[in-house]
């Protein structure tokens, strides 16, 4: 089972307020974070973070911070893959000498024979009949269905999915639900 998630923001002090984060301190918002994603992700086959795995000031160098975390969040053990966000500012060889297996602006993959724009921010999705999973919007949307265009995208901000990963099987759900047409 594949999962996505953006917008972790490990050790922003200012994303607590801004996205009214329900954490009193920066490590219990990032302890709270660890625990659902491991959680969640005990059966992933492939994790995509679509963005922005920090913001604000790490305590050491960003790459030693990101190497832990990462870590923490099980990098070593299954396939991670990173879109990368306005806020991630490693090199992308050094996203990968911490173990990411692909490092891009933006994706395309299939999803259950449909084919699925990664990006991490929502404004690249231009193309008509495009279905698409972002982050970078934080609470703006969940979803967002734009009928003269047939396009569908699907926010996976921590914010607004529980600040847990989003399986492949809940945004298919979505997309089902959708009044997105996938024959055009």
């Amino acid at each position: 089972m594949r999962y996505f998630i953006s917008d972790l923001h490990f050790y922003d002090s200012g994303i607590m307020a801004y996205a009214e984060r329900p954490y009193g301190t920066i490590e219990e918002m990032n302890d709270d974070l660890i625990a659902r994603f491991t959680n969640k992700t005990r059966d992933a086959s492939e994790v995509w973070i679509l963005g922005d795995i920090f913001g604000g000031r790490q305590p050491d160098s960003p790459y030693a911070s990101c190497r832990e975390l990462m870590r923490a969040l099980g990098i070593t053990s299954r396939p991670f893959r990173l879109i990368l966000g306005n806020h991630d500012h490693l090199t992308p060889a050094e996203y990968e000498e911490i173990g990411f297996r692909s490092v891009k602006g933006q994706e395309f993959i299939d999803m259950d024979g449909m084919r699925v724009m990664l990006t991490h921010d929502p404004c690249m999705v231009q193309a008509r009949n495009t279905l698409a999973i972002c982050g970078h919007i934080h609470t703006l949307f969940s979803e967002n269905w734009q009928p003269a265009r047939n396009t569908y995208t699907v926010n996976v901000a921590v914010e607004v999915r529980n600040y847990e990963p989003t399986s492949e099987r809940e945004i298919l759900e979505l997309i089902r639900r959708s009044e997105y047409d996938v024959k055009k």
